[in-house]
């Protein structure tokens, strides 16, 4: 037992609390997968409940209902996580669960057909959800070249590429003891529960894997359409695309407030009221960031009907554009300061939460209590840093518009009320 390497422990205890939420969380997330089988960090999680030397998948299952207590699975980029609530009396028995399908999966053959089987169909019915799809198809060719514009569910090609030994071989390389970030909170003993934790961490590899080198994401310069060529709908999808910013930038917060101006989760943001609300082109129309160890894009969404997309997308480039050189008024910013400070106050408001928001701290190496502290950050943000930010982060040199739909139909409107660099077709069923 001597030089065994813990994982990282982040416990908080709740006295009298009945319950225990456990997160395991894996730091080799799905960008692990190797070229041309994408789907196989995925896959070998979704195994882990599927049976292990101990227990077979249905005693496994008849086993977990017995104690009441629930296991739940989540698959990002940078990370594969397992939410364990247990009651408190029982904790030791779920525990066991936990060692068992952690240290010792059975990655049956018979079970790993039915996953595959599963997976490939849930494919396949993906490209009939042109919601699905398009947000799919966006990120991968929005980030195309980057190892992030990989989809962690994987394809219908790469998951016919992965073979049962494949999950064997990422189990054994990639759960490495001192990888763990493990966050509990509720009524438990912190020394106690280390202890058991530690006993089970020490079966598993103890040399971290090699740490897998990612750069950012890098979008086009210029303006650039490309069309995804998908016949027989009465509405588009449509998707704008461009830089993103880190949650450790000074600018982050700002770009925040200013966002919730323009296509934040607000009726009022003005991506809303111009599309939705004065026109009638969308259901609802939004922008957002996204963001991970590194920056990874700034996103606009809205669904017109086919006769309205031409229109609607050179009104989405005209805002942004405006939006780029003259930033928000000051009525826009304290509107949007006070909204995103009272919203934040939602961001810990239960037990799973707060235990969520400190993994990913750690997971994402961002500042401790980032979370915590997200409102007070929010409240001392000034008029000024966000036009600034804006200044500096809205880039409106480099716009990727994305369009699903019947590219024969749409390319002639679309063109002909705004100017690309570049225009694309590809087919939305084949793979980038």
């Amino acid at each position: 037992m001597l030089n065994k390497k813990s994982p990282q422990y982040i416990f908080i205890e709740k006295k009298g609390d009945p319950l225990v939420h456990l997160e395991i969380a894996l730091k080799s997330g799905t960008i692990k997968d190797p070229l041309g089988k994408e789907g196989l960090a995925s896959m070998t999680l979704s195994m882990l409940l599927r049976g292990t030397k101990k227990y077979s998948s249905k005693e496994f299952h008849e086993r977990l209902d017995f104690l009441g207590g629930e296991i739940h699975l989540s698959k990002f980029k940078e990370s594969l996580r397992i939410h364990v609530v247990s009651l408190l009396d029982k904790l030791d028995d779920m525990l066991e669960l936990v060692r068992s399908m952690l240290v010792e999966p059975a990655f049956s053959k018979e079970e790993f057909k039915k996953i595959q089987t599963q997976l490939k169909t849930a494919l396949e019915d993906e490209l009939g959800s042109d919601d699905e799809i398009s947000e799919r198809r966006f990120q991968e060719y929005l980030l195309a070249g980057s190892k992030y514009s990989r989809a962690s569910s994987g394809s219908i090609q790469s998951i016919k590429k992965i073979k049962q030994t494949d999950l064997v071989s990422f189990h054994k390389n990639f759960f490495s003891s001192p990888d763990f970030v493990v966050g509990a909170i509720g009524g438990f003993n912190s020394n106690e529960l280390k202890k058991k934790l530690n006993q089970i961490f020490s079966s598993l590899k103890q040399k971290p894997a090699s740490a897998l080198q990612v750069s950012q994401p890098k979008i086009l310069p210029g303006r650039n359409l490309l069309l995804l060529n998908k016949k027989g709908g009465s509405q588009t999808q449509v998707y704008l695309g461009s830089t993103g910013v880190h949650f450790t930038d000074a600018d982050y917060f700002p770009i925040l407030i200013a966002n919730h101006v323009f296509g934040g989760s607000s009726f009022s943001a003005r991506m809303m009221t111009e599309i939705r609300e004065k026109r009638g082109w969308s259901y609802g129309a939004y922008s957002w960031y996204r963001s991970g160890k590194k920056p990874l894009y700034f996103g606009m969404h809205f669904v017109p009907s086919n006769q309205d997309t031409g229109d609607a997308v050179a009104l989405a480039i005209q805002l942004y554009e405006d939006y780029a050189k003259n930033g928000i008024t000051k009525e826009e910013f304290a509107f949007a300061k006070d909204s995103l400070m009272n919203q934040s106050a939602f961001m810990q408001d239960t037990a799973r939460k707060k235990l969520d928001n400190l993994v990913t701290e750690a997971v994402v190496g961002l500042p401790k209590n980032y979370y915590e502290n997200y409102r007070n950050r929010l409240k001392k943000i000034t008029y000024t840093q966000v036009q600034k930010a804006i200044q500096r982060k809205v880039d409106k040199k480099r716009l990727f518009v994305f369009v699903l739909g019947d590219a024969a139909k749409l390319k002639k409107a679309i063109t002909e009320k705004s100017k690309f660099k570049k225009v694309w077709i590809k087919d939305f069923a084949k793979q980038p």
